[in-house]
């Protein structure tokens, strides 16, 4: 989409030369957001969080390591968790973008991760690794702006948004469709704003890569 605006009481988006023309409207874009005219930007801190997915767990070890498909996060500055996916892999994953410049540093802490909670899978590489964006708010609460009538704009899940951001896409999908805004989890605000960003996301990252640097990290 590379243009929106309202005509006619309707919201008309406009998108490879063509228009489209719908009664809502849901910005559901966190931290991946394409500035366009039209388009207010929301405000967030961006973060990086990166993940390594060893080969696949040898048989004999399924069984025993997250053997019910858990997901395990917690709850530190610096975030982290582990996970399985359907083919047995262990995906570490952790605060820190692996593929900018600290990417070694960040592998590295991954490895140690890895040894320190399974030392039987020490030795089994790292096949795949990627990174993300995350949309942090300030106080880690995500945000409902209303970018005019019968629109709605959800972000700012901060790293745990694949359970809340389920639950805010359904709500938002009945407010919409039956203007019914306490449907919502949370109020609907004009406008929400953030300070310093570029600068507190440059801090994170480096955050996360000294921790990432110490042995114990």
């Amino acid at each position: 989409m590379t243009r929106l605006f309202r005509e006619g009481g309707a919201w008309v988006a406009e998108a490879n030369g063509h228009h489209v023309r719908a009664g809502a409207l849901l910005l559901a874009t966190n931290a991946y957001h394409l500035a366009a005219p039209g388009l207010g930007r929301p405000q967030h801190v961006t973060v990086h969080y990166s993940q390594f997915a060893t080969a696949p767990l040898p048989p004999e070890l399924r069984g025993e390591i997250l053997p019910g498909g858990e997901g395990c996060w917690d709850t530190a500055l610096v975030m982290s968790s582990i996970r399985t996916d359907k083919a047995g892999r262990l995906i570490v994953g952790g605060m820190g973008n692996e593929g900018g410049p600290s990417g070694p540093v960040h592998a590295g802490w991954a490895r140690r991760k890895l040894r320190r909670l399974y030392p039987r899978l020490g030795h089994l590489p790292f096949e795949h690794r990627w990174s993300g964006r995350i949309a942090m708010t300030g106080d880690h609460i995500p945000k409902v702006l209303a970018p005019g009538p019968g629109g709605l704009a959800v972000f700012g899940y901060s790293g745990r948004g694949i359970a809340p951001g389920t639950v805010f896409g359904t709500a938002a999908a009945r407010a919409l469709l039956e203007e019914a805004p306490e449907r919502l989890p949370l109020p609907v605000t004009g406008q929400h704003g953030e300070r310093f960003r570029g600068i507190r996301s440059a801090w994170l990252e480096t955050g996360a890569t000294l921790v990432h640097a110490l042995p114990a990290g």
